[in-house]
């Protein structure tokens, strides 16, 4: 093994802030080097919101928690508790100023991950794709720590759910009427910035095809920010429809999850989720492309995009408009395609 961190007294932290799919993507790492390095204390840090993802992860030995609302004076208070722990690896997966911060001055041996900042800015800003392979985002992480013997298991990222928290969700959806005797489908209609969402009136398409054709149940799925989206859609559907937008926690929301005979998603952190619980997936990819890393990796998972546009990827988070004012990249990605493609998928034994 390269490397001189010795496995019967490691200290290792992970550092994460955010945001949803990116904390998902680094499970893998953490399965990985649990494996590798079995009696370890392996520390995580991330945002507050977002500890739902890891709190039950058995990998961690300890979660820590970052409130962003605190400001300079939370992340300077952070830093002190990281220097008492004296970690003798660092592995910097988020690469801000935040995490900068954070491992300076630490001691032990720091290491990061690639970006490929410039292959991304190359394709994004001139359409030169000089990535010579798809390297998912979870696999990059994992490379980081190549020379310490970490290999990847592709077993992929993964969930761990409260029993609790299931329990309190199967009750709250039976009250509600959903049936265990029919498919259920979940929408994740929403994302962080305009250009990443399909347009409402195609979610509402599929879903009413579903209802009507399948006899489905379908549960909108998404945070506060989503909820006019969802009530768009819920108002103009006739069936059973449950609109629990911005009401769940993400403990709750994968909890929910699990209920789910499919759920369609766009490039978002709710596709992310439903892949590390291995659901079957339909994501819609309109401004962001595979090369970025941030595809769903799971086997059950369909990626629709519209692959015929020189255009594609114009960024890597989405935007709030698009640059080119057509917006072909969703606009042109059909619902009865989309349709028929979730049909087949849901069909799939």
């Amino acid at each position: 093994m390269k490397g001189n961190i010795k496995i019967d007294h490691d200290k290792i932290l992970i550092i994460r802030l955010s945001s949803i799919g990116d904390i998902l993507l680094a499970t893998p790492l953490l399965r990985v080097l649990r494996k590798k390095f079995p009696v370890a204390e392996i520390d995580f840090i991330i945002k507050q919101q977002y500890s739902d993802l890891l709190k039950t992860n058995p990998h961690i030995n300890n979660l820590i928690t970052f409130d962003a609302s605190g400001g300079w004076k939370e992340l300077k208070s952070i830093k002190e508790q990281l220097k008492e722990r004296k970690y003798n690896l660092i592995v910097d997966i988020h690469k801000n100023f935040r995490s900068f911060y954070l491992k300076t001055g630490l001691p032990g041996k720091k290491v990061s991950y690639k970006k490929y900042v410039f292959k991304r800015l190359m394709l994004v800003k001139l359409g030169w794709n000089l990535y010579r392979e798809v390297i998912p985002v979870s696999q990059r992480y994992i490379d980081s720590l190549s020379r310490y013997g970490i290999e990847n298991d592709l077993m992929g990222p993964e969930f761990f759910h409260e029993n609790t928290a299931q329990k309190n969700i199967d009750i709250l959806l039976i009250n509600n009427g959903l049936s265990k005797d029919q498919p259920t489908i979940c929408l994740a209609p929403g994302a962080g910035l305009a250009t990443k969402r399909w347009p409402v009136e195609n979610f509402i398409n599929i879903a009413q095809q579903f209802l009507n054709k399948l006899n489905a149940q379908i549960i909108l799925l998404g945070d506060k920010q989503d909820q006019s989206l969802t009530q768009k859609i819920a108002d103009q559907l006739s069936g059973f429809v449950l609109d629990l937008a911005g009401k769940l926690s993400i403990m709750e929301t994968a909890c929910t999850m699990n209920h789910a005979d499919l759920v369609i998603t766009n490039d978002t952190g709710l596709m992310h989720l439903a892949s590390a619980l291995n659901k079957k997936i339909i994501a819609i990819f309109g401004p962001t492309t595979r090369e970025l890393g941030f595809y769903p990796l799971n086997p059950f998972s369909r990626v629709i995009e519209n692959n015929n546009l020189k255009c594609r990827p114009c960024t890597h988070i989405g935007s709030k408009k698009c640059p080119k004012g057509h917006f072909k990249c969703m606009k042109e990605i059909n619902p009865e395609l989309v349709f028929n493609i979730s049909k087949k998928l849901y069909q799939m034994k």
